[in-house]
């Protein structure tokens, strides 16, 4: 059964530790470095054109694994990367299930769908990509969620529970309790940086009507 493991880094807080054996089969043989990558949204800014300019950063986890699941657990989290492309591709996925949805259940006759020409490659895009999606988040065995945007704080979901327990106890201090307490949703300030900036925007639009 998987586990999502809350890890705190920063400068008060040692490198992260892995576990020398797989996180998938627990074998300590063969193993290789397998590397994953989160992003994370540093800060929100107004610029002078009125739109909203981003400053992030990224974190590489490296860890250990053997050859056998090192591929499926790379590629399953580049489907999972939070990355603007990624995040393109997987609307292009997501669109793609919902124009096939409309042709399937849709008053479109069948025999006109040949009009649609080359239209009707995004369904069939959609409907593989969601499925590599789904395969994605069961193949992967760690897979870096998110960073909290609040704390130095990131989150990581191991498949194998065993694993998820040593990598706790290895990083004991970072994955306490005490230092990964997620912040109260009304409390996070990103959340009130993004509504001040909105009602700044929308004040700024209304004086230059």
């Amino acid at each position: 059964m998987s586990q999502v493991v809350r890890v705190a880094i920063g400068e008060n807080f040692p490198e992260i530790q892995w576990p020398a054996c797989c996180p998938e089969c627990g074998t300590t043989k063969s193993l290789i470095r397998n590397t994953s990558r989160l992003g994370k949204v540093k800060s929100i800014r107004p610029n002078l054109q009125g739109g909203l300019t981003m400053k992030s950063e990224v974190m590489y986890l490296n860890y250990w694994i053997c050859p056998q699941h090192a591929a499926e657990t790379r590629w399953a989290n580049r489907l999972l990367e939070k990355s603007p492309v990624m995040h393109l591709i997987r609307f292009i996925f997501y669109v793609g299930v919902v124009f096939a949805i409309g042709l399937i259940f849709g008053p479109r006759r069948l025999e006109t769908f040949p009009d649609l020409g080359s239209l009707l490659a995004l369904p069939l895009i959609g409907i593989l990509g969601v499925a590599s999606l789904i395969w994605a988040r069961i193949a992967t065995s760690v897979w870096p969620i998110r960073f909290d945007p609040d704390q130095d704080v990131i989150e990581i979901q191991f498949r194998q529970a065993p694993y998820a327990t040593r990598f706790r106890v290895m990083n004991r201090e970072a994955t306490s309790a005490q230092n990964t307490e997620e912040t109260p949703w009304y409390k996070r300030a990103l959340l009130w940086k993004v509504i001040v900036i909105v009602l700044f925007i929308m004040f700024m639009a209304r004086l230059m009507k």
